[in-house]
């Protein structure tokens, strides 16, 4: 499964004749192949309990014990930035924003201070904050941060705007283009059809734990 928006490179992530089963023999995720190139901007869409997580935690190469992985997963890197379903997850509810993020990924105050401002948390006195004393959209934006000052090849989002209401999901979806630097790839597993919209330079549909590619501009089932 290869993007024809680029050309012959190497990718930064290959999966081929992979497969996630359960102890039992329950298979759970079927990818035949997959490469992932610099700059891709990939949504995951499908059905609750189709594989789509499953999927993302292939890509970062973790899974539940439990589980096994078979076939081949080839990855250039050795960092993965990861934004949840609720950005307070991703957070130590109760360490200073910004005082965590620079302990957490080693990043200077400068860098920390602009990558704050760039995800809309534009407030200095929000960086003192602890996340719990943060809005629900605030919380996102700071787990953005978090993944971005990781500088990591691969961002993964799992649902990260299904708790948010349409306009902050709007800002959301915004602030990520703006930060995702060019060469990143990100991938986003979402029910919410604007999202693909949005942000889409491909389109990956999981179903029942198998793995389609459709148009970018194909409508996303419920």
């Amino acid at each position: 499964m290869n993007s024809s928006s680029h050309p012959p490179s190497r990718p930064l992530l290959s999966l081929r004749d992979a497969q996630v089963t359960t102890t039992d023999g329950t298979t759970l995720l079927t990818v035949e192949e997959l490469d992932l190139h610099p700059g891709d901007r990939v949504v995951v869409t499908g059905p609750s309990g189709s594989g789509k997580s499953m999927l993302l935690r292939t890509l970062a190469g973790r899974w539940e014990p439990g589980l096994r992985f078979t076939g081949e997963r080839v990855a250039g890197f050795d960092r993965t930035g990861f934004v949840p379903q609720r950005g307070l997850d991703a957070l130590h509810p109760l360490a200073r924003l910004a005082s965590q993020l620079r302990r957490v990924t080693g990043s200077t105050p400068a860098r920390v201070t602009e990558v704050l401002h760039a995800v809309g948390l534009t407030d200095d006195a929000l960086h003192r904050r602890r996340p719990t004393e943060m809005s629900g959209g605030q919380q996102q934006r700071a787990a953005v941060a978090l993944a971005t000052l990781t500088e990591a090849p691969l961002i993964l989002a799992d649902e990260p705007t299904s708790a948010l209401d349409h306009e902050t999901r709007d800002q959301t979806l915004a602030m990520l283009l703006g930060v995702v630097d060019p060469e990143q790839v990100l991938v986003v597993a979402t029910h919410d059809g604007a999202v693909a919209e949005r942000l889409a330079t491909r389109h990956l549909r999981v179903r029942q734990g198998e793995i389609l590619e459709i148009p970018v501009d194909a409508e996303v089932p419920a």
